[in-house]
């Protein structure tokens, strides 16, 4: 997939006050000498006309979170406006990707080539059996994987030759275990941010750190920018697909990961008594990589909200459950545990609603 998924689309205007800015976010004035249109004057705030279609070339955040897009008028893409809020295009630019966090690869990800960050990775027969024999794959080796067990445990992989960003395929290596590797080509996976336990990738469930997970950067509800892993990721665009599809509902994402500071900043906002109620960090659902708050009305189980209860009929289908109690907005990525559920059934056991 094209983690710029906004690349090559086509996007329309819908505020009538598209502000342009510059690239500091400052909005842009009229001033002599410009093209002025109709109705406008020297010192007016540049606009985008309403029903524009442009296209993105470039995505950035502000200090909160809210994204800003490079628009080019898409009849005509060498004409840059300038940066705009992404809630000025038709859908909020909602479920749109933007990158990796980190991004800084060799060869990012494509699902098949992968870093070895196993200090012993060893190289197994083939199967059923796949034993081990007395090779390893030397650490911070490219591979491409060629081959996966059913299990997806065991991978088959050649090594994979880097010069200038491109890539080429080598000499065959064998099977070894697919937990040996990380997606993509990249060095910051032995860097101490990537180990750091409290880093920015850092993922953690019940108190306890459970490794660092690689992020991605969408949009989500109101135009702010959110994380979620990798591995996640497909998934949710897979259920949003098909609820657009299937009932012209549009799932949005209203939090997603948070990094260890983000939630000790949280937890110290609710203890000061300025802020929602907060989990201290380390204990927060939002920290191990699987949750999502989605854009259902907040805990409205009349059956009125038609987000909420098409994710009760087929959240479980993409495997997505609702794991805490009184919060409907609440859904993790669960596929086992919503594997396991009835007919009907869409709650983790012991979750319930007052």
């Amino acid at each position: 997939m094209n983690i710029r998924s906004y690349e090559g689309k086509v996007f329309v205007v819908e505020s009538s006050n598209s502000i342009l800015r510059d690239d500091n976010l400052a909005a842009q004035k009229y001033k002599q000498g410009d093209d002025i249109p109709t109705g406008k004057s020297v010192g007016d705030t540049k606009t985008i006309p309403q029903r524009t279609e442009i296209n993105v070339s470039d995505v950035k955040t502000d200090a909160n979170r809210h994204a800003f897009v490079l628009a080019r008028l898409a009849s005509d893409p060498s004409k840059v406006f300038g940066w705009t809020s992404a809630m000025n295009l038709t859908g909020g630019f909602a479920n749109e990707t933007t990158g990796f966090a980190p991004d800084d690869f060799q060869v990012a990800p494509d699902g098949s080539n992968k870093t070895c960050v196993d200090a012993r990775a060893i190289i197994r027969e083939g199967p059923p059996a796949f034993a081990p024999t007395a090779q390893t794959i030397a650490q911070k080796s490219f591979v491409v994987v060629t081959e996966t067990s059913p299990d997806k445990q065991n991978v088959k992989v050649s090594k994979l030759n880097v010069s200038n960003g491109q890539a080429e395929t080598g000499e065959e290596l064998g099977w070894t275990r697919a937990s040996n590797l990380r997606d993509g080509c990249a060095d910051f996976y032995f860097s101490s941010s990537w180990q750091d336990q409290k880093g920015p990738n850092a993922c953690w469930e019940h108190g306890n750190f459970i490794g660092a997970k690689l992020l991605v950067n969408i949009v989500g509800f109101g135009g702010e920018m959110e994380q979620v892993t990798l591995d996640s990721l497909e998934p949710y665009l897979a259920m949003a697909k098909a609820a657009l599809d299937q009932n012209n509902i549009g799932l949005s994402i209203n939090s997603a990961f948070r990094t260890f500071q983000r939630q000790a900043e949280l937890f110290a906002l609710f203890k000061a008594g300025k802020g929602n109620k907060a989990a201290p960090a380390g204990g927060s659902n939002h920290q191990h990589g699987q949750a999502f708050d989605l854009n259902t009305r907040h805990n409205i189980t009349d059956g009125s909200d038609k987000v909420y209860e098409w994710l009760k009929k087929n959240g479980p289908k993409h495997g997505f459950v609702r794991a805490v109690s009184n919060e409907t907005w609440h859904w993790e990525y669960r596929p086992v545990e919503a594997a396991k559920l009835g007919p009907g059934e869409f709650m983790l056991p012991g979750i319930h609603d007052a």
